[in-house]
């Protein structure tokens, strides 16, 4: 009987043991994870492409209000918590629920788009100058501080260096403690408030507003730069980068450009009106963008037009495509569009302003974006 009941006892425990090593290996790898939507475009190289199916219905989930309008981006971590800034000089940390988390006061406007640490912290720039580290439960972890406004989305590479540019003319790579590594300043002292993107070989591509792209090897040493805009003041377009390597940007002049790696011009587009729109770049070498042409664009990697989808506003917004190669993209006409891989209407759903923000795909299919309407909108299921 005691033999009986020992094995007994030894079975139970053993079970136990398992399910507790069972579900431990399963909670680490929960926290391990990586974001859904980490950054501005969400990954290094800028692609806009998720690997969730996006929202098949234009339904309401929840729409959660700020004191301004909202141009940053969201990002979303492995906790499905929502991240963004507004021009009320905040960052804001919301749930997937639509409830508050907390928010952090910064010194001005966050235009910047935040990118998510896979130790959750959060970086945003802000117009006083200043890179914030956020911690996950809303305290300062540290800033870093310019000598221009930032409006660059902070981008995070795979060594966890952050990368950012700033109305001073340099970009900056900084490590997760804040200490900088490098920097690299344009010879004119343009302003930087593209997002750089990473390519496959860690080259650094990024815009400057007097319409150059740079290309930097990993180690921030100048590779090459070729002119594709004239002299404006600023632009928000932030190139995205092919896995080989060619970059892709657009321009001021209405021309969307495809660079070869080495610098030279493998083709160009000619929409008519600025393309302020950040590219999406689809796993089979699709590019979508807008225009100020009140258009939407899908060009294939042969510079050959697949479908355009007209609009009632200039779009500033750039698109979000999801695992279908569904795509979501806002307009000035305040409406967030999903457009299906034939160039048709899938849904809209109409804010009561501006779409300046670029959407994000959750991965529960929730498309978050933010409105000049001060707020933040989920639809989806």
């Amino acid at each position: 009987m005691y033999k009986k009941t020992f094995l007994k006892a030894f079975t139970i425990i053993g079970i136990t043991l398992i399910l507790v090593v069972g579900f431990g290996v399963h909670y680490s790898h929960a926290e391990s994870a990586d974001p859904p939507w980490q950054m501005f475009r969400h990954d290094l190289r800028h692609t806009g492409v998720s690997p969730f199916k996006g929202a098949q219905t234009n339904n309401l989930k929840w729409k959660f209000a700020v004191e301004k309008r909202i141009t940053s981006s969201p990002a979303i971590g492995a906790d499905k918590t929502v991240y963004f800034g507004s021009v009320d000089g905040k960052l804001y940390a919301v749930s997937h629920e639509g409830k508050l988390v907390w928010a952090y006061q910064t010194g001005g406007e966050v235009t910047s788009s935040p990118a998510i640490g896979l130790d959750g912290t959060i970086y945003v720039g802000s117009r006083d100058k200043k890179l914030y580290a956020i911690k996950p439960d809303g305290t300062l972890k540290w800033t870093f501080q310019t000598e221009g406004e930032i409006y660059s989305s902070p981008t995070i590479g795979k060594n966890n260096y952050i990368y950012f540019g700033s109305a001073d003319g340099i970009l900056y790579a900084t490590d997760a403690e804040g200490k900088q590594k490098w920097s690299f300043k344009n010879k004119i002292y343009s302003s930087i408030s593209s997002s750089p993107a990473i390519g496959p070989d860690g080259s650094i591509y990024f815009l400057i507003s007097k319409g150059i792209v740079f290309a930097l090897d990993a180690n921030g040493k100048f590779k090459w730069s070729v002119r594709i805009g004239s002299n404006i003041y600023q632009s928000f377009s932030s190139p995205a980068v092919g896995e080989d390597g060619v970059v892709y940007a657009g321009s001021e002049n209405g021309i969307f450009y495809a660079i070869n790696p080495d610098g030279t011009i493998k083709w160009r587009v000619n929409t008519g009106k600025s393309v302020q729109s950040s590219p999406a770049l689809g796993s089979d070498g699709t590019l979508y963008f807008g225009s100020y042409n009140k258009e939407i664009y899908a060009i294939n990697s042969n510079c050959t037009l697949k479908w355009k989808f007209k609009t009632n506003g200039w779009i500033e917004s750039s698109p979000a495509v999801d695992a279908e190669g569904t795509t979501y993209i806002g307009s000035t006409d305040g409406i967030l569009y999903a457009i299906d891989t034939n160039g048709e209407l899938k849904w809209s759903y109409q804010a009561s302003g501006w779409i300046e923000s670029s959407p994000l795909i959750g991965p529960d299919g929730t498309i978050y974006f933010g409105s000049n309407d001060n707020h933040l909108y989920a639809i989806g299921n």
